[in-house]
């Protein structure tokens, strides 16, 4: 949830650019842009030319270059012109332009407040040192991934046998020039919404759309019917044959805006769509029973499938 919908009051730092001065036809395009961040979510909401992108590009403040040095940190630019920082699925801090300045922001339960009315707050304070953005770090960790302090190297160790999001940040941490984004979302209607796990651009600048699940999820199991994974692959592969050109565009635009603002060293032309998502299941037993045995099983059978992609792959093989 936005700050600027819970109607909080943000200290922000204001930052000027250094190397352009814009004309007065730019400044009112910025300013309808601002405006449509709150209005839109469609493809052609994303704007290149967002004085934010700029400023990040021409002048990135102190507290953005300690972000991006930071090697368990990941950054996803969204539709809306707004960036989202990640620490293994949990966000660390939201970027966005506001009233001509860049506002950073946190959920207060991650400054250590109580969550009551479950607002965002400024982190700027906090971006601007290595310990500010591990105390964060830490919250995230006790608070999103629920893991104690005082046992922490342990449940560490294991998080990931029942936290999707710590996967999902682990393959895009070791795969940085792999998955070009996660947590793709898209509302189709009033209560509708697609959402893919990661988004993977291939070496042969083919663009695949992942979702992402562990194999003790429910829903990839049903013992009366289809799976619930059925349906949800099934409304995926419609949306990306409707969505084909807007999907391709649209990326091929966030590589652009991710390469300028340091975010992305890699190709930015897209060649191919896959019309086909993948379903990633990641094996987390570390010992077999014969009831493991069998779901496996039932896993390599949704291979089958016509309409979708479906690979298994055992945990200690994820990031090889």
């Amino acid at each position: 949830m936005d700050a600027h919908k819970q109607g909080v009051k943000l200290r922000k730092l204001k930052i000027t650019p250094t190397k352009q001065k814009l004309s007065e036809t730019q400044i009112n395009e910025n300013i309808m842009n601002m405006l449509k961040q709150k209005t839109n979510g469609h493809f052609g909401a994303l704007n290149e030319d967002f004085l934010l992108w700029s400023v990040l590009e021409n002048n990135p403040p102190q507290w953005w270059k300690n972000l991006l040095d930071d090697k368990e940190l990941y950054v996803e630019i969204r539709k809306d012109n707004y960036a989202n920082v990640y620490y293994y699925g949990g966000n660390v801090a939201l970027v966005r332009w506001t009233g001509g300045e860049i506002a950073t922001e946190t959920h207060q339960k991650y400054l250590g407040e109580s969550d009551e009315t479950a607002t965002y707050q400024d982190c700027i304070k906090q971006l601007l040192s290595k310990d500010g953005i591990e105390d964060i770090k830490g919250k995230i960790r006790e608070e999103y991934h629920k893991l104690s302090p005082k046992k922490e190297a342990n449940q560490r160790k294991g998080v990931y046998t029942s936290s999707e999001k710590w996967v999902q940040g682990e393959l895009k941490l070791c795969f940085p020039n792999r998955y070009i984004d996660s947590e793709f979302a898209y509302r189709t209607g009033e209560k509708e919404l697609i959402r893919f796990d990661l988004v993977e651009l291939r070496e042969n600048k083919k663009l695949v759309f992942i979702e992402l699940k562990l194999i003790t999820d429910p829903r990839l199991r049903s013992k009366e019917g289809e799976p619930e994974i059925i349906e949800q692959m099934t409304e995926y592969c419609k949306f990306i044959n409707k969505h084909t050109k807007e999907l391709k565009d649209y990326y091929s635009k966030l590589l652009r805006i991710k390469k300028r603002t340091n975010l992305w060293n890699g190709e930015t032309e897209i060649e191919e769509v896959s019309l086909k998502p993948e379903l990633l299941i990641v094996n987390t037993y570390e010992k077999l029973t014969k009831g493991r045995e069998e779901r496996i099983t039932y896993m390599e059978n949704l291979k089958e499938r016509t309409d979708f992609d479906t690979l298994i792959v055992d945990y200690p093989d994820l990031c090889k």
